[in-house]
């Protein structure tokens, strides 16, 4: 009887841990990417945002923007992003 309430506590555990994960990272994730994105704004900010106006032909981007989007943006591409294992190896 011990040992099957200890396996309920660790299959709970497991499922709480899992939830608790999925809603923390991605805010882990934001931010990160806000912070990544204040250090961009902080040194490459004017030109890029005379670029993106210039390519998208509009005044609409400004230096206050970066930050929430690059948070933005990586929250997002966070559930996109794919991996792939390849392995080379020659067998003698």
């Amino acid at each position: 009887m011990k040992n099957k309430t200890l396996e309920n506590i660790g299959a709970i555990t497991v499922i709480v841990g899992l939830i608790v994960t999925f809603i923390i990272m991605p805010a882990i994730t934001f931010g990160c990417a806000y912070i990544g994105g204040m250090i961009l704004d902080f040194f490459v900010g004017e030109g890029l945002i005379k670029g993106l106006n210039l390519m998208f032909d509009t005044t609409r981007f400004t230096r206050e923007m970066i930050p929430l989007t690059c948070a933005t943006l990586a929250t997002i591409g966070r559930y996109f992003k794919s991996s792939s294992t390849t392995t080379n190896s020659k067998e003698k």
